[in-house]
């Protein structure tokens, strides 16, 4: 994956690039690029969002079903669905749904990969990666205000549920700063919308 602050200023929209926020917003997508751990998050005592439903942000309480025992669990995760489309003030003639991805611990993944057998090498080249985001189907979260531990969010492990079932019971865990939030809809965009997959898709004639 080209993950570097090049490649992510092609997919910022002109408005945010103007003079002199382009300037702070490259400085801050080139440091992340790079694998600085601050800079990802909204701190906590400027968060003017803390109530809010955003698209990025980290909350607990969401509920996922066990496929293999049908079990429902609490888990915390990380929103995909767009903010709009959360947001209370517009109303549905359906109720909405909130679509999300688990985070786990690191440290968890890392005995995960312990368990299956990977050697010590390949297990520091994959914890690698993942912190320089260079795998597609994994966000990585450094340790910095407001999380006390590195987490990973899986995107190829999404689920949904009732805006309002979250609403209940929902803690908000971090709100991504804007250099942070670009990341992370890159990311998103890397993983699952590729243009250029190199698949032809055109019918195929075969002589009769």
């Amino acid at each position: 994956m080209n993950f570097d602050a090049e490649a992510l200023q092609q997919q910022i929209p002109y408005y945010l690039t103007a003079d002199p926020a382009k300037k702070v917003l490259l400085a801050e997508l080139k440091s992340l690029s790079e694998g600085a751990v601050q800079g990802y998050f909204t701190p906590s005592e400027l968060d003017a969002h803390k109530g809010e439903m955003l698209q990025g942000d980290g909350w607990r309480g969401f509920q996922v079903f066990s496929f293999a025992t049908g079990d429902r669990n609490r888990v915390r995760g990380i929103i995909l669905s767009n903010s709009c489309d959360l947001s209370p003030e517009n109303e549905r003639v359906l109720p909405p749904k909130i679509t999300f991805a688990p985070i786990i611990r690191l440290a968890k993944l890392e005995e995960r990969f312990l368990d299956s057998g990977l050697k010590q090498e390949q297990i520091k080249s994959r914890l690698q990666a993942i912190r320089s985001q260079s795998i597609t189907s994994m966000f990585y979260l450094p340790a910095d205000d407001p999380l006390s531990t590195e987490y990973v969010a899986l995107l190829d492990d999404l689920h949904s549920m009732p805006v309002e079932a979250l609403r209940e019971v929902s803690d908000k865990l971090f709100t991504l700063s804007l250099a942070g939030f670009y990341l992370y809809v890159f990311k998103l965009s890397v993983h699952f919308c590729r243009l250029q997959e190199n698949i032809d898709r055109n019918p195929k004639f075969v002589a009769v």
